[in-house]
């Protein structure tokens, strides 16, 4: 059963949820409208809780998580020190980490800083992480990303939010509405909306947007001790396939596993082979 928690992070009451018991797994979700940790891994905490300790953070200005005082716009990078607060709380060392989309380069910066909390990382279909083709065909992905993230019009209702969910996601079902629904509501009553509506530029502008990982992850890949499992959609046109393999060529430890059939949220619409891939790096 997954259960949902609080605890202080360096001042910050921090909400997650687990299940199960075992080996940890911490998972981190990428960013946007109602990006939280339940939603982003519900059939990760229901889907492997029968083998492993599941936890979910919800990151900064996020879910359940408090913001800081100041409210101001917490980038990617921003986000790292408060997940090594919240996995050193637990108790935790050697965990396996995980993240999805910007979580990606919230894991990846984690197991570049502090080897000692990670001894297994996976990347789950994360732009935020990897190498841009540096040539003509950024154009594409720029494209699809700027059409996905567009937060110039009005917030939309829950109806219209939960409809957008359900015409991108190839394998939706009530467990990931049931969440979604929780995780808009939080949104809502946070203010999250008004937030990315004044984003900076660097986050808008994915010339800039780049330039995140190339200074704090790219010329840190060899620090990475961790094994290392890259899971990548076939099918999410906002990051191409061919990204994620340079990604995979980065990090000389890292096996590249690609997923038909699934959107940018891989471990929702692929979820029991991205299960079966994460139970595959513990044996």
């Amino acid at each position: 059963m997954i259960t949902e928690h609080r605890m202080s992070v360096a001042g910050i009451s921090t909400s997650y949820c687990e299940n199960g018991t075992g080996e940890p797994i911490v998972f981190l979700h990428g960013a946007g409208f109602g990006a939280e940790g339940k939603s982003s891994f519900v059939r990760q905490l229901n889907g492997l809780s029968d083998q492993f300790r599941v936890i979910a953070v919800d990151q900064l200005q996020c879910g359940g998580t408090d913001d800081p005082a100041d409210r101001e716009f917490i980038n990617r990078l921003g986000r790292v020190n408060h997940v090594i607060g919240f996995i050193e709380s637990l108790g935790l060392k050697q965990i396996t980490l995980v993240g999805h989309s910007e979580g990606s380069f919230v894991a990846a910066r984690v197991a570049i800083m502090r080897p000692d909390l990670v001894s297994k990382l996976v990347l789950l279909t994360a732009s935020s992480v990897s190498p841009a083709y540096g040539d003509d065909r950024d154009e594409t992905w720029w494209q699809a990303y700027g059409q996905t993230y567009d937060y110039s019009g009005p917030m939309p209702s829950e109806e219209e939010y939960i409809s957008g969910w359900r015409k991108a996601t190839r394998a939706y079902g009530q467990d990931v509405e049931d969440a979604l629904r929780e995780a808009y509501r939080r949104a809502v009553a946070r203010g999250q909306y008004e937030i990315l509506l004044s984003l900076p530029e660097e986050e808008t502008n994915l010339r800039l947007y780049v330039v995140l990982q190339q200074k704090y992850i790219f010329p840190y890949l060899d620090r990475v001790r961790a094994k290392t499992l890259i899971i990548w959609s076939k099918n999410d046109a906002t990051v191409p396939p061919d990204r994620g393999v340079k990604l995979a060529k980065l990090i000389k430890n890292s096996d590249f596993h690609l997923l038909n059939d699934a959107g940018h949220n891989v471990q929702i619409d692929r979820s029991e082979a991205v299960n079966a891939l994460i139970r595959h790096l513990h044996v």
